[in-house]
């Protein structure tokens, strides 16, 4: 259901369904990433402000260890 949405649909849905888990900024750029439904989702962002570039669901591979090092263990 959610990859039907288009990406406006998606960021509705998140927000209201999703939970925070952690955002990440370094030399790939700003994300932040959110946990829903047994899966992630990453919400990348422009550069400049806070318009969303793409919100990509996932579970494993190179956006799952993005997230990880951006996760801090301290809070948990």
């Amino acid at each position: 259901q959610f990859n039907a949405f288009d990406m406006d649909g998606r960021a509705a849905y998140l927000w209201e369904h999703g939970e925070y888990v952690t955002g990440v900024i370094d030399h790939q750029g700003r994300s932040n990433y959110y946990a829903l439904n047994g899966y992630y989702v990453e919400v990348e962002l422009f550069d400049e402000g806070d318009a969303i570039a793409a919100v990509v669901p996932f579970n494993t591979g190179d956006r799952y260890e993005r997230m990880l090092q951006g996760v801090n263990i301290d809070r948990l």
